[in-house]
């Protein structure tokens, strides 16, 4: 056998193993819940899964996982379902896990030998799609058909593109020989567009996997956090059928993690202060996924005690850290550092999660909003772009400087001529709808200007229900843009979301709406 071959056995064993072992946990997370009558049946399909698991990995020769897989359906036959070691049986699966990743070559041993880093790597990873994706033969036949109908177009507008080349210039005809070329040339281009946009819609299509993959390793943070905080915790999910880009489910699934896991260990209560509040014992944590638009909102809320505004300026203030009146008291907790627990253990303590999660959504496009009734619970609200690879765009230009801004944003654009903005203690404003909105010049907040003009176009954005005016030059019409990453080295300046490149080989920056709501109006500064 070649190794070519041999990898893609590894890679086919390790995604069926994945597969396996999400149903095994999935299996024993929800035996405590599940009727007494139904648990042997549950207890069946487990030792099934492990028996087909410890086969696979004996045919592929990888010892690690075969016999990881045997003793854990040792244990599962002996158990009696009324006293089955569901923690022993998670940790075991654990180990389960990182023995494929040794045998599958993804880790080296020395690393999967600290059970605590273990473990954490199993819940981020366990039920994510990694090696690759399942397509049906129906939609490959599709993509061939309308890529064989592109070169088809392409090779047609090529022939037209050499006939007009072609064409002798000083013919009697040549006039009218070079529109009819043209006229065939731009009807070549538009359908090469119409099929291209099929094509793309197709492939983003397959790009697209439901969210309930990134809810499915949250039941194991949730069981772990209530076990090890001797709480009594329920998940419940909503919306898991909804799409998302599968290049935001792992982010999805990162956040979600740390929201989840904030919830168990800040939000609820033990049981006992929770009956001595008139609650249930067992907390809920609700995690709702919905499409609204071009975006996914997904709300982790929890029935614990909630977030005191009070008392969360008074912690901030405590820490060196001043709030204005009308700031907003949850902004805190995604400071990096900032904890509303004073010691940090296994779970939380450290400051560091929801910054983490702040952070990341914002790179993406996305933002994270907190609602809270203290004594009822906390809601946290995190919206993310459907898709991050291809955006529409409105492109704008100031000091001959070309910018692209996500369509997703801007609500209106507006002539801007003098006189219609006003200076307000040192900062720009502009009259729209009855209010006065602030102003941000673009080449004054990127170093191309030195002063905020007063004539050109205001392009009014909106995000996280505030809005602002951007100050440009020009208006150059509205495309679609594929959304490249910065590089690491450029760190992330504020504003700026990412880059694109043009047809005609430019790079240019894609702004960051939500940044910008948050830059200085003030001219001064």
């Amino acid at each position: 056998m070649t190794a070519h071959a041999f990898a893609d056995m590894v890679q086919e064993y390790d995604l069926e193993a994945q597969e396996r072992m999400a149903r095994i946990e999935a299996l024993l997370l929800e035996y405590d819940s599940i009727p007494p009558a139904e648990r042997a049946s549950t207890l069946n399909q487990v030792k099934v899964e492990l028996h087909t698991l410890k086969g696979n990995s004996g045919m592929m020769g990888f010892e690690g996982p075969q016999k990881t897989a045997h003793a854990m359906e040792d244990v599962v036959a002996e158990a009696d379902t009324g006293t089955v070691d569901i923690p022993g049986l998670l940790k075991s699966l654990d180990g389960l896990r990182a023995a494929v990743r040794i045998a599958t070559g993804k880790t080296d041993k020395r690393r999967v030998d600290a059970p605590a880093a273990d473990a954490e790597q199993a819940q981020r990873s366990s039920n994510l799609v990694q090696g690759g994706v399942r397509v049906p033969f129906a939609t490959l036949d599709e993509l061939m058909d309308l890529l064989a109908e592109v070169v088809i177009l392409r090779n047609q507008l090529g022939d037209a593109v050499i006939h007009a080349l072609g064409l002798d210039t000083t013919s009697e005809e040549f006039s009218r020989l070079a529109d009819q070329t043209l006229d065939d040339i731009a009807l070549r281009h538009e359908k090469l567009g119409r099929t291209l946009d099929t094509l793309q819609s197709r492939i983003m299509q397959l790009r697209m996997v439901p969210i309930k993959l990134a809810f499915n390793s949250l039941r194991r943070i949730v069981h772990d956090e209530a076990f090890r905080g001797g709480k009594e915790v329920v998940l419940e999910t909503q919306g898991g059928n909804v799409p998302l880009d599968k290049a935001l489910l792992e982010l999805a699934n990162e956040a979600l993690g740390h929201l989840v896991r904030n919830a168990v260990v800040h939000g609820v209560e033990s049981a006992a202060a929770r009956r001595a509040a008139g609650k249930p014992a067992k907390a809920t944590i609700k995690v709702v996924a919905t499409a609204e638009g071009d975006e996914v909102q997904i709300v982790v809320s929890d029935d614990g005690a909630g977030i005191d505004p009070k008392a969360l300026r008074a912690t901030a203030q405590r820490r060196g850290i001043e709030l204005d009146d009308g700031d907003d008291p949850y902004a805190v907790l995604f400071i990096p550092g900032f904890s509303t627990k004073a010691e940090a253990d296994l779970g939380a303590g450290r400051g560091v999660g929801l910054s983490a999660v702040q952070e990341a959504v914002r790179r993406q496009g996305g933002h994270v909003v907190v609602k809270s009734e203290p004594g009822q619970g906390a809601a946290f609200h995190m919206h993310l772009p459907l898709t991050v690879s291809i955006a529409r765009a409105l492109m704008i230009a100031a000091d001959n400087e070309e910018y692209a801004l996500p369509l997703s944003a801007v609500v209106a654009t507006k002539r801007l001529r003098p006189g219609d903005g006003h200076m307000i203690n040192h900062a720009g404003v502009f009259r729209w709808q009855s209010n006065l909105i602030s102003l941000l010049d673009l080449g004054l907040n990127f170093g191309t200007a030195t002063r905020i003009r007063d004539d050109g176009y205001v392009v009014v954005v909106e995000s996280g229900g505030k809005q602002r005016g951007l100050v440009a030059d020009e208006i150059r019409g509205i495309r679609e843009v594929v959304v490249k990453g910065l590089d690491p080295i450029v760190g992330n300046p504020a504003g700026i979301g990412g880059t694109t490149v043009l047809g005609d080989g430019r790079a240019i920056l894609i702004l960051d709406p939500r940044a910008l709501l948050q830059v200085e109006p003030f001219v001064e500064a």
